[in-house]
């Protein structure tokens, strides 16, 4: 399944305010998000907020600068 594909069945799984945007990850990064929401489905938990937030590099801090 390619990214978008499995990103749906997360979204399927956990709802819609689960989504999450991944329009400028590289390959590299997708694979490992792909991973990611793959574990996340066969453990039946949602990927933990603070987890995503280090993913993409959010910073608590820093609320208005979205990386």
């Amino acid at each position: 399944m390619n990214l978008q594909q499995i990103l749906g069945s997360y979204i399927d799984k956990f709802g819609e305010e689960h989504d999450i945007n991944t329009a400028l990850l590289s390959e590299e990064a997708e694979e490992d998000l792909s991973n990611m929401l793959q574990a996340s489905i066969q453990s039946n938990k949602p990927i933990p907020l603070k987890e995503l937030n280090d993913f993409f590099g959010f910073d608590t801090n820093k609320p208005d600068i979205l990386i």
